[in-house]
């Protein structure tokens, strides 16, 4: 009985890791709308190996094409929707006389891993089938407002912009998600599920090396490999994304927020927070929390 209590105990706990690692990497996915164009395609539309600079939607309304993403094939069909990275590379061309697509650029990245792609961190597919009807409504708000110069119309394009993506994640993230850490090396994986567990904990970088067996000079090469961060640096970010969630959601003092999060001197806790963030903590509590209840 205690073993499946303990067993039962471990479950719950991964799960919630799992549940907390998602959250704090939404919390720092930034997305920014940059344009949207409709297109009518013929047969002769085609390129290969072409290098993104931005993430793109395409939107497919009719015919199909076959479409290489990082040398991985696909076909994409009417009703299909597809999610692009910026920085893969793409090839593809039409199989269908008539194609008429809708492509939205927009910037995407995730603070806390900003040198990978978000969506392979987010576990993301390239091409969601059945999908259109879901976002039909956010789609039809961008296209009528194509060209439109108002001041504020950027606004409806970010939102339905998200809105789009909020429907696609929400499609694909299963009852127990993936950790979005999993395409990483185990031993980071290891380190990560440590700290998302332990959160009030500032751990040396000889006990996470001693965690996963590696020397700490291993295991700053791999951290940096991994995630293009030294180890202490992802731990800072970490606890800084931590903290701009309790300091965005709860009325706590500051300095129980750093003891919380492992940072025993408040003083220090402010300085790493500027450092990362280009605010204090009071200034994004000021900015970004519940200041009706203050």
């Amino acid at each position: 009985m205690l073993q499946w209590a303990k067993k039962t105990n471990e479950t719950r706990s991964e799960v919630a890791g799992t549940l907390n690692s998602y959250q704090l990497i939404i919390d720092s996915l930034d997305i920014r709308f940059l344009h949207i164009k409709q297109y009518e395609l013929d047969y002769k539309w085609q390129a290969s190996h072409r290098t993104l600079h931005h993430s793109v939607l395409w939107i497919v309304q009719q015919g199909s094409f076959l479409l290489e993403v990082d040398h991985i094939r696909y076909t994409c069909k009417e009703g299909h929707i597809c999610i692009l990275p910026a920085h893969t590379d793409i090839s593809y061309h039409a199989i269908t006389g008539e194609l008429a697509l809708t492509s939205i650029n927009f910037d995407a990245e995730i603070s806390l891993l900003s040198h990978r792609s978000w969506g392979h961190v987010l576990n993301l597919p390239v091409v969601f089938d059945q999908a259109l009807h879901n976002v039909q409504s956010p789609i039809r708000d961008m296209l009528t407002h194509i060209g439109d110069n108002s001041p504020v119309i950027s606004l409806l394009m970010q939102s339905s912009l998200l809105r789009i993506l909020y429907e696609l994640m929400n499609r694909e993230m299963p009852e127990q998600p993936i950790s979005p850490y999993t395409h990483m090396d185990n031993r980071i994986h290891t380190i990560i599920h440590f700290l998302l567990s332990h959160p009030s904990r500032m751990p040396e970088i000889r006990e996470l090396a001693e965690l996963v067996q590696l020397s700490d000079s291993h295991l700053r090469k791999l951290f940096i490999k991994q995630t293009g961060q030294a180890p202490l640096h992802f731990v800072h970010s970490l606890k800084i994304e931590q903290a701009k969630r309790l300091l965005a959601t709860s009325v706590k003092p500051i300095s129980q927020i750093s003891y919380e999060l492992g940072v025993e001197n408040a003083n220090y806790f402010t300085r790493m927070f500027k450092a990362k963030s280009g605010l204090t903590p009071m200034q994004y509590r000021q900015q970004y929390g519940l200041w009706l209840n203050e």
